[in-house]
């Protein structure tokens, strides 16, 4: 049997490196023994295998590799583009064959890997979304591109548990309508996603509501985090997590707020803060630890601790959060590492993911729009989340277990909606 994971992301979104690891597993759990490979966007000559499954490289690194001059982009654009349009003649594998291998090598090998595929999934993440501009028609289309082309062939499609919309423009509601309608399984990981999906026209019989896949990930890391950072065993420690988000004078309120938060914890005796960069991706310089400089530059003090480096993996970031004893998290899944190790977290909304997954788990009240973020209110929220301790351990005790336990039932429903359990393996 053969399975290709679609549209992953870098590794150095520790988020989406641990969605896609609890693919894996649940994968080769599910069917053991069969063909797992990776069409992600990380480069298959820097990164040729994600936790043992090769890594092939995409259609959409390819064409939006920004090593590439932009009138390069646009050929490749155009390109790929043409071999949408020559799919959806539905030629015969000996006509494919013969056009693989004139493509170049990324767009050859997902090409392939679809076409004699048993099963292609689409990892969760946060990438099917919209604004009212081209870029993200473009980002649609080639986000659906695998998915689409895998329909075309014969092959189900099945989507991971993810958040879906807005899809401001009618256009990208017709491309979401047309693939997603035609895929066996849409797992949505909130209830505003299945509405979202709903109004683009998705049939509802298509759509599952699950749970992120966050939820199931344990991290492998033995890294002993206190003494790393040089916090004794009873010191009191806060991550918090930062991004580039807004328009340069909201981010610069937001930050001010941050930097008052930061500045509020450490007057308090035996109080240690970490930034933590749950993001360090290259691609469009998506780097937390540009944020957290600029947040570190306004601090001086011994306990405030700036993560830096870039080998810190989603297994050791993971145990980070554990070791925490609150989080104020803007990444979401620094949120849900967090929750996972029973640790108060205090989220700040620039995805209504957010709001979603807090809503699900009973702890709504502890979320913030990013757009308000002020330091009078952060502060506010920051000291009743500590005074209500306590209370939000009880409700996460209540909500938390059946939430994970949830969160490790995808691949029951892969098997219901797909049959490919049933589906001779194309390797022979």
């Amino acid at each position: 049997m053969r399975i290709v994971v679609v549209d992953a992301f870098e590794r150095g979104n520790r988020g989406d490196a641990a969605l896609l690891s609890v693919m894996l597993d649940q994968l080769r759990q599910t069917y053991p023994g069969a063909g797992v490979t990776i069409a992600g966007f990380e480069d298959p000559r820097q990164w040729p295998d994600f936790e043992g499954a090769p890594n092939l490289g995409s259609m959409r690194r390819y064409v939006g590799d920004e090593g590439a001059r932009r009138a390069r982009r646009v050929l490749r654009k155009a390109l790929v583009v043409a071999v949408a349009l020559f799919a959806s003649t539905r030629p015969s594998r000996r006509l494919l064959l013969a056009l693989a291998g004139l493509l170049p090598g990324e767009v050859r090998a997902e090409l392939l890997a679809i076409a004699e595929s048993d099963l292609v999934v689409a990892l969760g993440g946060g990438y099917l979304n919209a604004r009212d501009d081209l870029a993200s028609d473009l980002s649609i289309f080639f986000l659906l591109l695998p998915l689409w082309l895998a329909q075309r062939f014969g092959v189900p499609v099945a989507l991971g548990p993810q958040s879906y919309g807005p899809f401001p423009r009618a256009r990208q509601r017709a491309m979401i309508r047309a693939v997603l309608g035609g895929a066996e399984l849409v797992v949505a990981r909130e209830d505003i996603s299945v509405g979202c999906l709903v109004d683009a026209g998705v049939p509802a019989d298509r759509i599952v509501r699950g749970v992120d896949s966050g939820f199931a990930f344990a991290g492998r890391s033995r890294l002993d985090w206190r003494r790393r950072l040089g916090v004794a065993p009873e010191d009191t420690v806060v991550v918090v997590t930062a991004r580039e988000w807004l328009p340069t004078a909201q981010q610069a309120e937001y930050e001010r707020s941050l930097v008052a938060l930061v500045r509020h914890i450490l007057a308090r005796a035996n109080h240690h803060v970490v930034l933590a960069p749950q993001v360090t991706c290259s691609f469009q310089d998506d780097d937390d630890r540009i944020v957290n400089a600029r947040l570190a530059d306004q601090v001086d003090s011994p306990r405030l601790h700036v993560l830096t480096d870039d080998s810190i993996d989603h297994h050791d970031i993971h145990t980070l959060y554990g070791n925490a004893q609150y989080i104020v998290g803007t990444r979401f899944h620094s949120v849900i590492f967090g929750l996972t190790g029973n640790v108060p977290c205090l989220a700040i909304e620039y995805d209504h993911k957010t709001r979603g997954i807090m809503r699900d788990l009973g702890v709504e009240e502890w979320v913030i729009r990013i757009s308000e973020v002020r330091p009078e209110l952060l502060l506010q929220m920051a000291d009743s989340l500590v005074a209500s301790r306590e209370i939000y351990l009880a409700q996460l005790r209540r909500t938390l277990p059946g939430y994970i336990e949830r969160s490790r039932d995808l691949m029951p429903l892969f098997r219901r909606a797909s049959g490919v359990e049933t589906t001779p393996s194309r390797a022979g």
